[in-house]
């Protein structure tokens, strides 16, 4: 299959139909002689032999490859019916070349059909457990562009974030085209300083999990997963939003008061994205329970401390939107978490006193400030024009005057970035107002 041309896609698609049904019967051919309850077939001696003879095979493959004095490899791996050989200090071609004489014997070893095949060469690569490993991979000596490959990792996984998947497949991109960890640490921490700081988009940091309710052993509310936490908070508001068997269910992690659980942090998505939420998304969550273990699982093999790098870095400070949100609905303060709001000048960023959205010293420039705060809700004005227009152009509405198709789909980014600048908008919109009204006020 690999050796057709580009234009031999039908028969790439036969070809690859037909090795999948031919797995497919083997696997339900031995599944049925091994299931003893459910099976159409039971013999579990059929199963086990197949079994034993798999395992035999591997292990007589993997006994001649480490006694072989010629090659000098060592089978740091082998599983079912694969195995990975070490061939310290050898060059990509010679290992194609060692490789393939490796199959050569072990396969002339064993009865037909029984074979042994060279697929890949690795170069450099993490193996951190069974059925979990990442590289780049090589397919042939002439090949001069290696292919990141991974296997059972969060780069490839379902049931982590984007931002997970994201920051740890670029990490390893780094590390493997430059050996270099001082490259991977300053990478992450500029990561980590867009996260703290506010300036990424919401969509990586949403959940997606399968839910199966009344499936779930403990009855209590709070023994559930988060996912189903979430389906269920919606159903209490709406019984028709009850999800499928299976279905994937999305959810966010919020900031929460001290000591809160993780099932008292998780909300739908959209409840984040609202105009007037009082949410904050919980970055530190997603930073120590998420990234660094995540890295730290295949980092650490070679000494790293991300915890270590995550303390060593300095602390950034928040975009003034993402620390006082104007349209917070708490007007009466009744909320603790009101009175540790930061207030920062939206302009210079400088600390600001009681309520005031502009510092001493751009408040003395009144004319400055009013064209500063002007000039970025033109510009966020046209964004809003610029992003409205794509929307009506994909969903075919106008959802500005409410008329027509109002997209909230979760998997368009362009539906993150409408949210991010309303909301920015809308906090400029109303401290320009201000600032107008102050100016005309100073000039009468």
């Amino acid at each position: 299959m690999k050796k057709l041309s580009s234009s031999e896609q039908v028969l790439h698609r036969i070809f690859n139909a037909r090795q999948l049904a031919l797995k497919l019967i083997s696997n339900v051919t031995y599944g049925y002689t091994a299931a003893g309850f459910s099976g159409r077939m039971p013999c579990a001696e059929i199963a086990d032999s197949i079994v034993q003879c798999g395992r035999s095979t591997l292990e007589k493959a993997i006994s001649y490859v480490n006694a072989h004095e010629k090659w000098k490899a060592r089978v740091i791996y082998g599983d079912t019916d694969s195995m990975f050989v070490l061939l310290k200090g050898r060059s990509i071609e010679d290992s194609f070349q060692i490789g393939h004489e490796i199959a050569s014997e072990i396969t002339a070893m064993n009865p037909n059909p029984i074979a042994l095949k060279m697929e890949k060469v690795y170069s450099p690569c993490f193996l951190l457990t069974k059925k979990r490993y990442v590289g780049y991979s090589y397919e042939s000596p002439e090949q001069t562009e290696p292919i990141f490959d991974a296997k059972g990792i969060e780069t490839v996984r379902r049931d982590t974030c984007g931002a997970v998947a994201k920051t740890m497949e670029q990490s390893l991109r780094l590390f493997f085209e430059h050996q270099d960890m001082y490259e991977v640490r300053a990478y992450l921490q500029r990561q980590w300083k867009r996260i703290l700081s506010g300036r990424v988009s919401l969509q990586d940091f949403v959940f997606a999990k399968e839910v199966r309710l009344g499936t779930y052993r403990g009855s209590a509310f709070s023994s559930l997963p988060p996912a189903a936490i979430v389906a269920t908070k919606a159903m209490r508001t709406d019984p028709r939003a009850e999800p499928r068997y299976a279905e994937r269910v999305p959810y966010v992690v919020i900031h929460g008061e001290p000591g809160a659980r993780l099932v008292d942090l998780v909300v739908d998505p959209l409840f984040l994205l609202a105009i007037d939420s009082p949410y904050r998304l919980n970055d530190l969550y997603y930073i120590h329970k998420q990234i660094i273990p995540a890295l730290q699982r295949v980092f650490g093999l070679l000494g790293a401390d991300l915890s270590q790098w995550f303390s060593d870095m300095p602390r950034p400070a928040r975009e003034a939107f993402g620390k006082r949100p104007f349209y917070a609905s708490n007007p009466h303060r009744t909320r603790i978490d009101y009175y540790y709001l930061s207030r920062h000048c939206i302009l210079c960023g400088e600390l600001v006193q009681a309520s005031d959205h502009l510092c001493n010293q751009c408040c003395e420039n009144k004319s400055f400030a009013a064209v500063a705060v002007t000039g970025r809700t033109s510009k966020l004005e046209r964004e809003m024009q610029q992003l409205a227009g794509i929307c009506r152009h994909c969903g075919g509405g106008d959802w500005v005057v409410e008329s027509g198709i109002k997209c909230t789909s979760l998997a368009c980014s362009v539906f993150y970035e409408r949210r991010k600048v309303q909301k920015e908008l809308q906090g400029l919109a109303s401290v320009a107002a201000e600032t107008d009204c102050e100016e005309v006020h100073l000039q009468d």
